[in-house]
């Protein structure tokens, strides 16, 4: 009897082994379920998370807003255009329609350029265009001036044309306006002196000048951007921009920030190029750097 007792006592112990072991086998099988389960669910969910900036749905919303805007080409850079920075590896490409006799330009070279070179320019995050576009009607000598400045430009290169440049600006806002002189002669004797003072070569530059070489390019460039783009004023600024590199909600922001020259009877314009690669912001006026900082500063971040 007692034996026949031992040997059940062993069945039970050893059906509850049995058990334990089944449970433990069933218990890492529903582990394993569970993590495979949760793993999937974790991974869907991940996929579905819209990151502000990167989704398809902004991506979407701006290839949308592109299809609505009329087209034009991106501003042509051309030989006689002093250009700051790199375009080609440019996100942001500032092109300045300006006239050296215009007295709105000198305010915005000498009192915003200087902060937009240092924050934007000389660091790398975008380039600038200098264009020619001497307003004949409004000032008698932009002829001069812009041919004289091209040659400069030409014959000496950019850091000679920039310092040359400066001077120029520099004397337009101390009230020595080039149309307060009494003829051409005297404007270009002033420029010769200071060409002089640069060691500058006054007869090289005075031949480049009066062969006319770069009137016809200047000109001609000149209507091409007026028709082009409905420029009729210095300085004007398109600011063109790689839509690989925004975002819908970024082009809203500066859409905001152009809208406020409205109160000023200013019209800012949106174009984007026919491959839709670029979008470009068209606005007018001597303005503060606040205004350019607010429009550069998303422009630059994405």
């Amino acid at each position: 009897m007692e034996n026949e007792k031992e040997k059940t006592e062993e069945n039970k112990e050893w059906n509850f082994n049995l058990n334990l072991e089944k449970s433990i086998i069933i218990g890492f099988i529903i582990l394993a379920i569970s993590i495979i389960l949760g793993a999937y669910i974790i991974a869907n969910s991940v996929s579905n998370i819209k990151v502000y900036g990167s989704s398809s749905s902004s991506s979407n919303e701006l290839q949308t807003y592109l299809q609505t805007l009329p087209q034009a080409p991106l501003p042509n850079i051309t030989n006689i255009d002093p250009v700051y920075g790199n375009p080609n590896n440019a996100n942001v490409v500032v092109y300045e329609f300006s006239d050296y006799a215009c007295p709105y330009c000198d305010i915005f070279y000498l009192q915003t350029f200087p902060q937009i070179k240092q924050n934007y320019i000389d660091n790398g995050k975008i380039a600038w265009v200098y264009v020619n576009f001497p307003l004949y009607s409004i000032h008698p000598y932009a002829n001069i001036t812009s041919q004289y400045l091209t040659c400069v430009y030409e014959l000496y290169g950019f850091n000679t044309w920039e310092e040359f440049a400066n001077w120029s600006w520099y004397n337009q806002m101390q009230n020595i306006s080039w149309d307060t002189f009494s003829n051409q002669q005297d404007v270009y004797n002033v420029f010769n002196k200071e060409a002089q003072a640069l060691g500058l070569n006054v007869n090289e530059i005075d031949s480049c000048v009066n062969s006319s070489e770069y009137y016809n390019q200047i000109y001609n460039e000149e209507n091409y951007d007026a028709s082009e783009y409905g420029i009729d004023g210095t300085p004007t600024f398109i600011i063109a921009v790689k839509t690989s590199s925004i975002t819908f909600q970024t082009v809203q922001q500066v859409n905001n920030a152009l809208n406020q020259l409205k109160q000023y009877g200013l019209s800012p314009s949106v174009y984007t190029t026919p491959d839709h690669n670029y979008i470009m912001f068209e606005f007018a006026g001597a303005l503060p750097y606040s205004f350019f900082n607010n429009i550069l500063q998303p422009l630059v971040s994405g």
